[in-house]
């Protein structure tokens, strides 16, 4: 993620090389230049290399040490000219006096970097290094560049070189410069100087170069297990913990990413028992949090860069120890973590949400570093609620388990520190993505209370709140399990809840659950969801019963303008509508819930707002469970009553609840049997009788303004009823032939003036 972003960047400085320098840069890349040798010119040159080694290894008498240098360097051009676009397996191959070579090759350097620093301030001694190591005119003119590129050949032939540089400390004398490099002074090209001295290639692309290679050849040392055990024998492998985690210059960044990628490539290739213990001891991590932590100049973003480059070593270190976890974790590394989320959440910087991102993403990697499996807690015995064919998950394995609970516990606090929409929706989206990562995340992470923890927070957070019940419904439909402590904390947000949106979102998701399965008809009512619900209803019907009220809530939002007025009354009916059709599925099929809803006090709330147009069907519905329950038989005795002191113009209203009534008739034997004790006969013939003269030609005695097919509608209503109490009822049959009598229920028909 972002190390290869930062790899990325490390390149961009080669845009702006000259076409006339073109070819070095190709073969510095790693491209070929084929033009440059022909295979006569490669055979000739190796024989000359071979001689040259010769005479500098049995010289025909003593040379001095200064004699010896000019010698090899007189080797290092024909050297690159020959083995420069080989196959790195052919200088072993065709040169065998390699590792010799090598063991001079790696002196020479080691000499000459030394010589340079000795005795010098750190800037002078960088700058020193750096215009030895510069190319200059031309390649092979240029010493120190020739020298540097040789050693970047040779970093390529294998692990047997590579041990040969290790033994000559190359890795730690190139990890020191690399330290220095961080005091080099910005570069200023001189008067006149891209004309007399470096025609062919700027300053600043020569700089560029160097960092390049220089960069390249540490990482194919450290792609080895004996250069990162040498930088620590040498003591010099916190300098690159504190060279990623330090301030440097704007101009030395480039320095700073190189030191990255050498760490990065250490935790992948060399973290021997060696090398973290010696991380562990010398409490490099420790230093990295401090460093990090103190200073003033560096950037949220910058941090969250440093942190990427240092997370390698806790993921790499994972597979065989928990040593360095452990170090971070006492150094406070999750702390600050947390305290660095929170700081790029307030970030004005242009990238900040993007640094945001990726450090959350880098924290949820985090949450699967750990040698150590984490287990689910055995729920399937202590649940109280458990949905049919739930099987505990086991973990699915490395890299998608949780295995690092202080890690999530940084994703967790950080969300209850959170005072942004921005983070809390990315903590939400990396734990879903935790949770969908292996299903056995969710149990092994349940003694965290995560859910039940963020309700209280969700309700003040409005764009948060989807992808709240997103995850609380993955629970029960992705997981097959009942969350009861969720649920109860859900119950406490909607008691306390003063959001119509809020509210919203959770009775939908409530919704959702009651009709997935019958098992939560219980489990809403043990966690207090049935209460809170005819809670809810009890404050509609206060809405719809007191105009005064409705009045001073209109008045109030008037003082915000009309459409925030009607987008408030929209969302009172949407909620009033999602809690009633909760409570028609928690009342289905459920004696337990009705008993409970009518001590709530919700049967005489539901009974009082059938009159009222825009709550009656979902009023309705629900009065059909009651009744159908086994104690409905007031329920039914309420709306048969309520029908009979509806004025003889309220049609509908009529209408809809002899429908009510006719779909319990139909269903149950003991609801017709229940009509006929509450007197069911005598209302709904009562009802014709009330209807008198509704059919005149024209209507009279106040049906001049009924709708006619509204009374049509009702009469049809009346005698579907009359039947279905009638039908497979000889008891309800009997008490209609004896009591109610066919000559009354004739002239009543008669007095509607249709004969």
């Amino acid at each position: 993620m972002l190390t290869g972003h930062l790899e990325k960047n490390s390149r961009a400085g080669f845009g702006r090389t000259k076409p006339l320098k073109m070819n070095m840069v190709k073969r510095i890349m790693g491209r070929p230049r084929q033009e440059e040798c022909s295979p006569q010119d490669n055979a000739l040159g190796l024989m000359h290399l071979r001689r040259l080694f010769s005479e500098l290894c049995h010289p025909p008498r003593h040379m001095t040490q200064k004699e010896q240098e000019e010698k090899l360097y007189m080797m290092l051009p024909v050297f690159n000219r020959v083995f420069g676009n080989a196959p790195p397996s052919t200088m072993t191959e065709k040169f065998q006096d390699l590792l010799q070579f090598t063991t001079q090759v790696s002196r020479l350097m080691v000499t000459e970097i030394r010589r340079r620093a000795s005795n010098k301030s750190t800037e002078a001694a960088s700058r020193a290094i750096v215009q030895f190591l510069e190319v200059n005119h031309s390649e092979e003119a240029s010493r120190g560049w020739m020298l540097l590129t040789t050693i970047n050949l040779l970093a390529s032939s294998g692990q047997k070189t590579v041990d040969c540089m290790t033994t000559m400390s190359v890795p730690s004398t190139l990890v020191k410069c690399l330290y220095l490099f961080f005091d080099l002074p910005h570069m200023a090209e001189a008067p006149g100087a891209s004309q007399t001295q470096t025609p062919e290639l700027p300053q600043a692309d020569r700089r560029a170069l160097l960092q390049k290679v220089f960069a390249q050849i540490l990482v194919k040392l450290c792609s080895f297990v004996s250069p990162a055990e040498e930088l620590a024998q040498k003591d010099d492998l916190q300098l690159l913990f504190s060279a990623i985690t330090s301030w440097c210059p704007p101009h030395n960044l480039p320095w700073r990413k190189s030191a990255g990628q050498v760490l990065t490539t250490i935790s992948r290739h060399g973290l021997s028992v060696n090398v973290i213990k010696y991380i562990h001891e010398k409490e490099c991590l420790a230093t990295c949090i401090q460093n990090m932590q103190q200073s003033d100049d560096l950037s949220p973003l910058e941090i969250v860069e440093m942190f990427a480059g240092l997370s390698c070593f806790l993921k790499d270190s994972s597979d065989v120890s928990q040593t360095l976890l452990d170090d971070f974790r006492m150094c406070q590394g999750y702390t600050f973590l947390c305290d660095l989320m929170l700081r790029l959440e307030q970030a004005k910087e242009e990238d900040s949400s993007d640094a945001l991102k990726d450090l959350v993403n880098l924290v949820t990697l985090l949450t699967t570093y750990g040698v150590t499996d984490l287990k689910p807690a055995g729920l399937t015995t202590g649940a109280p609620f458990l949905l049919p064919g739930f099987v505990l998950p086991q973990p699915s394995g490395k890299g998608h388990t949780v295995r690092n609970l202080q890690s999530f516990s940084v994703l967790q606090n950080a969300f209850l520190r959170a005072k942004t929409s921005r983070l809390t929706g990315t903590l939400l989206d990396a734990i879903g993505n935790i949770y969908a990562a292996d299903h056995a995340n969710y149990f092994i992470l349940e003694a965290q209370h995560t859910l039940s923890q963020f309700a209280d927070k969700v309700a003040k957070l409005p764009d948060a709140q989807t992808k709240y019940f997103d995850l609380l419904e993955f629970v029960v439909f992705s997981l097959n399990y009942v969350p009861c402590k969720e649920l109860f904390s859900v119950s406490v947000l909607l008691k306390g809840s003063t959001s119509y949106t809020c509210s919203i979102t959770a009775t939908r998701t409530l919704l959702k659950l009651s009709r997935h399965d019958a098992v939560f008809s219980d489990v809403l009512r043990e966690v207090g969801l049935l209460e809170v619900l005819v809670n809810l209803l009890h404050k509609y019907a206060a809405l719809l019963k007191d105009p005064a009220t409705q009045q001073q809530t209109q008045s109030q939002n008037n003082e915000q303008g009309d459409c925030k007025n009607s987008s408030v009354a929209e969302e009172q009916k949407q909620l009033a509508w999602l809690v009633m059709e909760t409570l028609t599925v928690l009342l289905q099929g459920s004696n337990t819930n009705a008993g409970l809803f009518r001590e709530f006090g919700g049967a005489r709330c539901v009974h009082n707002i059938v009159k009222y147009d825009q709550c009656r069907e979902h009023a309705l519905m629900i009065i059909q469970q009651l009744v159908l329950s086994s104690s409905g038989d007031d329920d039914m005795g309420t709306l048969l009553g309520l029908m009979h002191s509806a004025s003889s113009t309220e049609l509908q209203l009529k209408t809809d609840i002899l429908q009510t009534l006719l779909a319990v008739l139909r269903e149950s034997h003991r609801t017709r049997t229940v009509f006929r004790k509450v007197g069911g006969f005598v209302y709904v013939t009562s009802l014709l009788v009330a209807m008198e003269r509704s059919l005149c030609q024209p209507p009279c005695h106040g049906w001049e303004r009924a709708n006619q097919n509204q009374v049509f509608e009702l009469l049809h209503t009346v005698f579907c009823t009359l039947t279905a109490a009638m039908r497979y009822e000889p008891a309800n049959s009997h008490f209609f032939r004896t009591e109610i009598q066919y000559e009354k229920l004739a002239d009543a028909v008669r007095l509607l003036g249709c004969f």
